[in-house]
């Protein structure tokens, strides 16, 4: 299964600055997350913290749509586009 993942330029040190539209395999966004590691090493680390958690500056999106909550466990098929945005916060 290959599904298309879109990430922010703040991935550009793991994957390459010109790497940030993947393909990816696995059947839930984890194992997604997790097939990506394998070729980038410390790709898993970036999105994910000790507990096995997202990390609280991500939000994944399948499709379009939010993947909130409880996102690793979003199923995937391979005609879908998952994004991997890094949220800005500030005043």
């Amino acid at each position: 299964m290959s599904i298309k993942v879109h990430l922010t330029p703040h991935f550009g040190y793991i994957v390459g600055k010109d790497n940030l539209l993947l393909e990816a395999n696995g059947s839930t966004v984890r194992e997604v997350i997790e097939d990506i590691d394998k070729r980038y090493p410390g790709f898993k680390n970036e999105c994910l913290d000790k507990r096995g958690k997202l990390y609280a500056f991500l939000e994944v999106y399948i499709n379009e749509n939010s993947a909130f909550p409880d996102e690793l466990n979003r199923k995937v098929a391979d005609t879908d586009e998952v994004t991997i945005l890094t949220v800005v916060g500030g005043g």
